[in-house]
């Protein structure tokens, strides 16, 4: 799948409608009457990834000046706490409707049910949440992203390496999912180990001491290193430099398609990465359907292509932060 096909399947999976539910029959704006107010509860503004899921949503909700009167979003800066704070404040807002990326998802399940009990429908992005009392959920196979993963890295490395694993935040849904999707294909190959593992929460900066770390305690003894995202695979990348490595001496594999790991796929420091599609615009689409009172597929599965040097041109723009 190329760049144009990935553009092409996030629009018509946003179309998706299965023959029955476009025939149900629905009452017209069953939430209240246009102009409406949207709220979005994102986990942290302080990661590029999702700062771009909540800007991307903002822009797609100016495209509908005359049914969104007001787009509000909050920042949980990283705690549960605080994001549960922002959903009570977003409710007492009396929203109409309410985006949220959860930080966990059992941590967040008073959250949810606090907006069902407020009778406000809820589209959830990227990380799941318990039960399923939203109306929308739009995200990434993370199994399957774990697994093309892993099935690449085993067939550029063979039967026997060690690598190292940079995980994201404790709890969440991809993190989980990202870990068991590629261990799942190394499971039985005793000639691969995991040497250790270590949350970075996503983010660039906290990758870099577990990095340098490694460095002192497995230097020459592992061959790759798998981030459940692409800040913390570029951290590993800035510390392997520091320390007189060269480009393709560690296989590195990311996740997200940030422009950042395009361009270190093209100087050689990167090996891999997926596409994760942030899901903002298409969430607002989709919000703009549940407050008319129109059917929406319950879940939305993006597209999460492997990007490596071979088609890494097919997707790279220079200008562009995320390919969505």
């Amino acid at each position: 799948m190329n760049r144009r096909q990935f553009s092409l399947f996030m629009g018509a999976a946003a179309l998706a409608m299965t023959g029955s539910a476009a025939a149900a029959n629905v009452r017209q704006n069953p939430f209240g009457p246009p102009p409406w107010t949207i709220g979005f509860s994102q986990d942290t503004m302080g990661h590029p990834w999702r700062a771009f899921m909540v800007t991307s949503a903002e822009a797609r909700a100016k495209k509908y000046p005359e049914l969104i009167k007001e787009f509000i979003f909050t920042d949980g800066k990283g705690t549960n706490e605080k994001q549960i704070a922002d959903i009570e404040d977003l409710i007492s807002r009396k929203v109409n409707l309410i985006m949220m990326s959860p930080r966990e998802a059992r941590a967040l399940a008073p959250a949810v049910q606090a907006i069902k009990k407020a009778d406000i429908p809820l589209i959830v992005l990227d990380r799941e949440v318990v039960g399923d009392d939203y109306n929308v959920f739009i995200g990434g196979n993370n199994l399957h992203i774990g697994e093309e993963l892993g099935k690449y890295a085993k067939g550029k490395l063979g039967e026997t390496w060690n690598y190292l694993e940079l995980e994201g935040v404790p709890g969440a849904t991809p993190t989980i999912q990202r870990h068991e999707g590629f261990t799942s294909v190394l499971t039985g190959n005793k000639g691969i180990k995991r040497l250790d593992g270590q949350p970075a929460n996503y983010d660039l900066a906290p990758a870099i001491p577990i990095v340098e770390d490694w460095l002192t305690r497995y230097r020459g003894q592992f061959r790759a290193i798998y981030a459940h995202n692409d800040p913390m695979i570029l951290g590993a990348i800035n510390v392997l430099k520091e320390a007189g490595f060269k480009p393709g001496e560690v296989f590195l594999i990311g996740v997200d398609g940030q422009r950042e790991a395009f361009q270190a796929i093209k100087e050689g420091w990167l090996q891999a990465t997926a596409i994760y599609a942030t899901g903002g615009s298409i969430g607002v689409d989709m919000a703009i359907r549940v407050l008319k009172g129109e059917p929406v597929p319950k879940r939305i599965i993006t597209e999460t292509p492997v990007i490596t040097r071979e088609n890494v041109d097919e997707y790279y723009k220079a200008d562009l932060q995320y390919v969505r």
